[in-house]
């Protein structure tokens, strides 16, 4: 492969998972067939890469869109009235970026077409909720690991 600059556009390969992607963290099985622009590359072989939010799943992007939309409300409430109604439409916008770093080896500059979407994409129905997924409150999750934590002692002694 020919060597990758910043801004130039890549997808990211689909591959099984390695012993060297657990022990560095450079690569997730969700990571594959993901779409994006090169933001910086590092010496050590490195890159990271600006994700197009396209090219994530349904349930990927709503949930980056949701906490975008959050920190933008809370960054405009923490204004002051005055500062706010200073404020231009477009600059009260706020763009979370969907950045990762990576190995340059698992990356490409052959694009697929927009229209080669992963089947679980289309499968959904647009109306479906069951992307929709109930966050846990902290008693919720401290509940759970309390359970998972005295089954696993039970099951052990």
């Amino acid at each position: 492969m020919a060597a990758l600059k910043t801004g130039q556009r890549v997808a990211i390969r689909s591959r099984e998972i390695t012993a060297e992607d657990q022990r560095t963290q450079l690569y997730f099985s969700y990571f594959g067939g993901l779409i994006g622009s090169v933001d910086r590359i590092y010496d050590d072989g490195t890159v990271c890469v600006d994700v197009e939010l396209d090219s994530l799943e349904d349930s990927m992007r709503k949930r980056h869109l949701g906490i975008q939309e959050a920190e933008r409300r809370r960054w405009l409430e923490s204004l002051s009235d005055e500062m706010r109604n200073r404020l231009t439409a477009e600059q009260k916008q706020l763009k979370i970026s969907y950045k990762i770093l990576l190995s340059a080896k698992d990356l490409t500059t052959e694009i697929p077409a927009r229209e080669t979407k992963p089947q679980a994409r289309e499968a959904k129905p647009k109306d479906s909720d069951e992307h929709d997924v109930k966050r846990l409150s902290e008693a919720e999750i401290a509940a759970k690991e309390e359970e998972f934590l005295k089954s696993r002692e039970a099951s052990q002694g």
